[in-house]
Parts: C-alpha cells; sequence; structure tokens
C-alpha cells in the first residue's frame, strides 16, 4: 500500500461545481447536432467532476467487441491493444461500474497490465453505459497516481453513465426515425420504378377491389392508360367460364384476409385469351386494417399447353415403368428359382413391391413429392395381421422421390426383420415409428421394438443393415443408426436433405 498523501485521499468537489457541469452537460446534449457533440461534452463532464485529465467512452459494435469512439489524452497504441477489452458481455442487465485503485494488484492478465503501465495509469474506473437497462458500452477514467473513489464519486459517476446512456439512445432512435422516413419517402417512387421494370404483371388493388395500381407489364395487357386505372374493371377481361370460379376465389380470400393463387383465361388487349396465373396476398395497415390485395399475374399459356402434354407422356412413362419393374420381378423369381434359393427370392421380391409401391404414390403426385404417412401405411400395414402392432405418429410433410424410395425400402428392411426375429415375431410384440420435422436439420425418424424376443447384436451385418446405415444415409443426406437393445431394436434415421418439407 501506497504512504496516505493527497492522491490516496477520498476524492470529492463542491457541490456547486458538480452542478454547475452536470447541468452544462444535460444542455450540451439536448442541444447537440451530432454524436461526436454529445461525446465531446461528455468527456468534458467526466474529466471536470471526476477529477482525472484522460478519459474514453467505449460502445459495442454490431460484433459485440468493444471500440473507442471518444477519447482524450490515450495513445494510439494503447487505444489498439486495449481494444474489446470489457468487463461486461453486450445486453448484460445493470451491472455495476468498477473502480480499480491499483492496476498491479489485480488479477488482470499480465499483457494487460503492461499496456496500462506504459501508459502511465495506475487507477482506472470502468462506468456502464447502459440502455433500457442493458449494457451498450462504457465510459472510462484513468489516473497516474492512485485514487480511492468514494461512494460519492462512484455515484456521480454513474449520474453521468445514465445521462450519456440516454442521450446515446435518443440518438440512435432518432437515426431510426430518419432512415425510416427517408424510406417512406421513396417507397412509393421506388415501388413505380421497380414494378414497372418487372417482366411480370404486378396489381395492387383497395379493400372494395377495385384497382389501385398497374405496373407497365399490367397496363401493356390490358391496354389500360395509367390515368385510368381507377375505373378500369379487371373483371370484365375474365372467360365467361372461368369468371365465377376467379371472382368467387379473389373475394374469399378478400373477405378471409387470405392469400390466394388461381389460374383463369383472361382477353388481352389483341383479344386473345391468355392463360394467367394470380398469386395475391392481402395489404394491412400498421394498426391492422385491411387495405386491399397486392398481386402478381403470370402469363403461363404456353407452360400450361407443356404441362397438359409433360402429364400424357408421364402417364406413358408410368405404365412403362410398372412393365419393366413386374418383368424385373418375374426374372428374379425365375433366376433365384433355379439357384433353389427360396429365402432369397422372397427377399427380392419383397424389396421390389416396396419400390412398386412407392412409385405408385410418387406417380399419383406426378414425381413431384410423397406425403410421409401415406407411404408409411403402405408399406407397414400392407399385412392387415400387422396393423394393430405398428403404432405410426407424426406430422404430414412432404418428401422429395429420392427420399421417398430409400425410406421405403429402409422401413421395409426393418419390418422383414421384425417379423423375422423381433417384435413382429410374436402376438405380444409392438413396433413404435415416430417422425418430426427440426428446423435446425430435417427430418428424424425413430423405429423402435418392443415385446419381442431378447434382442443379440448380429455377429456381422447383413445386407439389410448395411444398406441402411450406408446407402439410405448417402441417399438421405444424413445418418442412420440401428442399435441392437437387448429390450427391442432401435432405428434412428436423420435426413439433412434441403428437400424435406
Amino acid at each position: 500500500m501506497a504512504t496516505p498523501d493527497d492522491s490516496a485521499r477520498p476524492w470529492s468537489i463542491r457541490s456547486g461545481e458538480e452542478f454547475r457541469a452536470l447541468y452544462e452537460f444535460t444542455d450540451a446534449i439536448y442541444h447537440a447536432h451530432s454524436m461526436e457533440d454529445v461525446y465531446a461534452s461528455a468527456l468534458d463532464v467526466i474529466t471536470k467532476t471526476l477529477g482525472c485529465d484522460r478519459a474514453s467512452i467505449l460502445l459495442f459494435d454490431a460484433a459485440g467487441r468493444m471500440q473507442f469512439v471518444a477519447w482524450r489524452g490515450l495513445s494510439e497504441r494503447y487505444r489498439a491493444q486495449l481494444a474489446g477489452h470489457s468487463p461486461w458481455r453486450p445486453g448484460e442487465a445493470d451491472p455495476p461500474p468498477i473502480f480499480v485503485e491499483d492496476i498491479g494488484q489485480t488479477g488482470e492478465a499480465d499483457w494487460i497490465k503492461q499496456a496500462i503501465r506504459a501508459e502511465g495509469i495506475v487507477s482506472l474506473g470502468f462506468v456502464p453505459l447502459t440502455l433500457e437497462g442493458r449494457v451498450i458500452g462504457k465510459f472510462m477514467t484513468y489516473h497516474g497516481t492512485r485514487r480511492r473513489f468514494d461512494e460519492h464519486a462512484q455515484a456521480l459517476a454513474v449520474t453521468i453513465a445514465r445521462h450519456l446512456g440516454f442521450s446515446i439512445g435518443r440518438a440512435r432512435a432518432e437515426a431510426a426515425r430518419e432512415a425510416a422516413l427517408a424510406e417512406l419517402r421513396m417507397s412509393e417512387a421506388h415501388f413505380r420504378h421497380m414494378t414497372d421494370q418487372a417482366p411480370i404483371m404486378i396489381w395492387m388493388s383497395n379493400a372494395e377491389g377495385h384497382c389501385e395500381h398497374l405496373n407497365k407489364a399490367a397496363r401493356d395487357f390490358w391496354g389500360v392508360e395509367e390515368e385510368r386505372i381507377g375505373v378500369f374493371d379487371w373483371s370484365t377481361t375474365i372467360h365467361p367460364e372461368d369468371v365465377g370460379n376467379v371472382l368467387a376465389r379473389m373475394g374469399q380470400a378478400m373477405a378471409s384476409n387470405e392469400a390466394v393463387l388461381l389460374r383463369g383465361r383472361y382477353a388481352s388487349t389483341s383479344g386473345e385469351w391468355r392463360v394467367l396465373q394470380t398469386e395475391a396476398r392481402p395489404r394491412h395497415a400498421c394498426d391492422g386494417r385491411f387495405l386491399g390485395m397486392i398481386g402478381v399475374n403470370v402469363d403461363i399459356t404456353e407452360q400450361d399447353g407443356i404441362a397438359r402434354q409433360r402429364e400424357l407422356m408421364l402417364a406413358e412413362l408410368n405404365h412403362r415403368v410398372k412393365n419393366t419393374l413386374a418383368v424385373v420381378q418375374a426374372i428374379a423369381h425365375q433366376t433365384f428359382r433355379s439357384e433353389r434359393s427360396i429365402p432369397s427370392v422372397a427377399t427380392f421380391i419383397g424389396r421390389l413391391g416396396v419400390l412398386a409401391a412407392a412409385h405408385d404414390i410418387l406417380s399419383r403426385d406426378n414425381w413431384e413429392s410423397t406425403p410421409m404417412p401415406e407411404l408409411v401405411r403402405e408399406v407397414l400395414t400392407r399385412d392387415p395381421a400387422n396393423r394393430r402392432n405398428v403404432q405410426m405418429e407424426g406430422p404430414a410433410l412432404l418428401l422429395a422421390p429420392k427420399q421417398a424410395l430409400a425410406i421405403a425400402l429402409a422401413l421395409h428392411e426393418l419390418q422383414t426383420n421384425a417379423l423375422k426375429y423381433g417384435a413382429l415375431s410374436v402376438e405380444r410384440g409392438s413396433v413404435s415409428l415416430h417422425w418430426n420435422l427440426a428446423p435446425e436439420h430435417g427430418l428424424d425418424i425413430v423405429w423402435q421394438e418392443s415385446g419381442g424376443p431378447k434382442v443379440k447384436p448380429p455377429k456381422r451385418r447383413g445386407f439389410g443393415t448395411l444398406m441402411i446405415e450406408q446407402a439410405l444415409a448417402a441417399d438421405l443426406n444424413g445418418s442412420a443408426h440401428i442399435d441392437f437393445r437387448p429390450e427391442g431394436l432401435v432405428c434412428k434415421i436423420r435426413a439433412t436433405c434441403e428437400r424435406v418439407q
């Protein structure tokens, strides 16, 4: 401990000086035109009232790192070394200030002590700056001799920090408000310019369904002058066979404030009937009032014709693929029978049957997606005797074709094993299948058996096990693991494919 002297005595100044300095600070930040003015006024009051000739203000940046924004009497080397150092985390709730009489007697890292000592600093004050009770930064006081901060000095430092934190919060709010106003002032012009450049038709209606805006593509399609948008009745251009459905769907969407997707035929300015696909969403004011609809019309006349042709081709392809599977099944049966490998025949035929069942489901949806519940029911309950022993639970999510085929094969292998050796080989046994969609990675599937014979890990991995743990994991871009627990086999499958929905 240093011997008592003027530098070690509790610091204090006269109340009149404090009051005057705080008043000048409050007045200065109230009339400040920039944050630089606020920081300068804050450094003035800190050095005047807290008895230091060096001070700084630091704020957390977007990355959560404490950065110097204003300072007095600090070298560039010191600022570079100590930037980022903070006793608090961003957003920490109402921490108390920290006052250090002698940095050499603290538990700070040696490099920090050396950097502070090299700057000629002995005592420091760390005073948190808060906004709505959460730390956003700090101000620092630096002393070249040992100083002890009494309760009065600490209270004064906290008062200055509150004023400064409030001023920073007000400045940020004002900046955000100005930015919002500027964006609002430009939004309409930008919206009109942007929509007029768009290659698709964009429109906006009021709450009664009358046009408020048509972009250039829409005006050109219907031959509507911009000044006549308000009196244009788009419903008169709908094909007589489509008008009932289009108006009913749009009316229902407006009445229920819901999005709508529909298609219909419309007469263009040339008199040609064109198929337009319309996607519209409700617009709302800040107070929740319904303002009308905003939507896009896409001319899909050519695509619609191509889609019809594709449906015919797909139907023919489905028929041919089914025939191919039947031929493969017959050849396999004949080959295995000649080799007297009856178990192999049953296994091979079962797998082809599962592929065919999954194929049927995909074909019904044009090979775009497969509902998980439908696929599970098709694979696991084809045999009525198993239905009461298999419990299934999970959301109605959709699988991409590759995923559907992989999961169908996996479930078939698990069911086959359960029927031969596991829970489904005895009357009291049961299987629980659960699946859910995890936002962080995708689809989780858990197959769990219970009530069957005691399970023993196999001496070698069979084809089914390897297919699940290796081929299935690869197809799903995820992982699969089979756990041969004594009380019942458990298989956990995780799919991280982007097309799981």
